[in-house]
């Protein structure tokens, strides 16, 4: 049975219960290679695991829809009403985390569809390409901060702001508050082994300097 179900291209209106089970059980197992490969990848302190499952039981449920909808027209614009009327709010900020949740997808298409090959080929060279980038120079964490500085003058230099705390650092914002204060504020890169607290630390001993505020920014460009 196996043999037959790689040969080619293979379609089935009404899939047997023994073709079903099958499509689903794969779509689990090449999930699950999916889920293990982001968690493998991930950097960060707290694992998401919610988004682990979600990637699984994403791709079962796909695999289910695509196989109960077939060549079905009609149930196929069923399915879309149904899943119109539900509405997701949860943002998704990493498009990392988006392309690994459209893989889960899509293994659940691929199966329910009977691309068994497809499927196979397509979760192998993706975790190998997700490995490869994950130790190549793009997989690196960047560690970067938000700098926002309070102060009536600014006399003090960047260099002394900055200098021996931070690899670049840039002028996003420079305005004055209805207070009379001239709001300041910095993106900077901080170096290899510097923590907000000790950059925080250094500013806040700069008596030029009012109102300072350290806020750790991981959603900015590399600058």
């Amino acid at each position: 049975m196996i043999e037959k179900l790689f040969e080619g291209t293979v379609y089935y209106d009404f899939p047997s219960f023994e073709v079903a089970i099958f499509s689903v059980l794969l779509s689990f197992v090449l999930s699950t290679v999916i889920a293990l490969t982001y968690q493998f990848t991930y950097r960060g302190d707290d694992f998401p695991n919610n988004f682990f499952q979600a990637i699984v039981l994403s791709a079962i449920v796909t695999s289910m829809i695509m196989m109960a909808v077939g060549s079905n027209l009609a149930a196929g614009f069923g399915i879309i009403g149904a899943v119109a009327i539900i509405r997701f709010r949860t943002i998704i900020q990493n498009p990392r985390n988006i392309i690994f949740m459209f893989a889960g997808i899509s293994v659940g298409i691929a199966t329910g569809a009977y691309g068994y090959s497809i499927a196979i080929a397509g979760v192998i060279l993706f975790s190998v390409v997700s490995i490869l980038l994950y130790y190549s120079p793009y997989g690196r964490e960047i560690r970067r901060s938000d700098v926002i500085l309070f102060f009536e003058e600014l006399t003090a230099s960047e260099e002394r702001l900055f200098g021996a705390f931070c690899e670049k650092y840039m002028l996003r914002d420079q305005r004055r508050t209805a207070e009379g204060l001239r709001r300041t504020e910095y993106i900077v890169n901080l170096k290899e082994g510097v923590s907000n607290k000790e950059l925080f630390a250094h500013l806040n001993a700069i008596e030029e300097l009012k109102e300072v505020r350290v806020e750790p920014r991981r959603s900015i460009a590399q600058l």
